[in-house]
């Protein structure tokens, strides 16, 4: 019988891609430090048989090193930092693919995809998915500040951005007219945008963005979500809508 692991201990192992034999190997492994076969299925209470296969596949996963000691061959375990480190790689890793996938699937099954994001990891994420998406220009409608609530001004000027400028990405932004938004707006050519300006008793407090096939809805930190929809239905009747409110727009003057 292997050794007893609680409820709370599997089920994280298993989140982390584990079964209940390579959990009680991983257990093992780090009750022993550096340990021989015998030792480990000892400790997991597993077959030796079983126990090669296992710590191959952690092997190959990271999770075990192999090494000499005293002429014995013996084999090591990650600590749990060194998962955590992994599972985020693995979490990055998808994160990366995660709007290339849904897009694919919307592609071939033909409904709008729809994904929501929470906080500034989220609007962190939502950005990553217009970088990834290869487009060269998007449309955006904006209070001014509304991004700021999400994260720091030099994030935004030296993160975003900058990103934004080394893929030559260009922006089209309606905002409404403040002191901020001439600031804003003072740094047009050198940020590749273009700007209007919106009467200064609009309402606009969640900000609005199309690109692709894609409409983002960011909102305020109140209400602290992001959609983001993959329509392409949405997308051009939003962008006939930008482009109506844009002539209509005054066009401002830098003093």
């Amino acid at each position: 019988m292997r050794m007893d692991i609680s409820p709370n201990l599997m089920a994280g192992l298993k989140a982390f891609g584990l079964d209940e034999k390579e959990a009680a190997v991983y257990l093992a492994g780090l009750r022993l430090g550096s340990a021989t076969v015998i030792e480990l299925a000892h400790q997991a209470k597993l077959p030796r048989t079983t126990i090669y296969s296992i710590l191959e596949k952690m092997i190959r996963d990271g999770l075990f090193h192999i090494g000499k000691k005293k002429r014995k061959t013996v084999y090591t375990v990650e600590p749990p930092q060194s998962l955590e480190k992994k599972f985020e790689e693995k979490k990055s890793a998808f994160q990366e693919i995660s709007s290339e996938l849904a897009e694919i699937h919307q592609i071939f099954s033909g409904v709008p995809n729809i994904m929501v994001y929470e906080g500034t990891d989220g609007f962190k994420q939502m950005w990553k998915d217009l970088f990834s998406s290869g487009v060269k220009e998007y449309r955006m409608i904006t209070g001014g500040s509304g991004m700021l609530e999400y994260v720091h001004e030099p994030y935004l000027v030296k993160r975003i951005i900058a990103e934004r400028i080394k893929r030559g990405i260009k922006s089209k932004q309606l905002i409404i007219d403040s002191r901020y938004a001439r600031e804003i707006i003072a740094k047009d050519q050198k940020e590749l945008r273009e700007s209007r300006l919106l009467p200064s008793n609009s309402q606009v407090p969640a900000t609005i963005i199309v690109f692709d096939n894609k409409i983002a809805y960011l909102t305020t930190r109140r209400e602290n979500i992001m959609i983001l929809l993959a329509s392409g239905d949405v997308a051009i009747t939003f962008r006939t809508m930008f482009d109506l409110m844009w002539q209509a727009a005054k066009s401002p003057t830098i003093i």
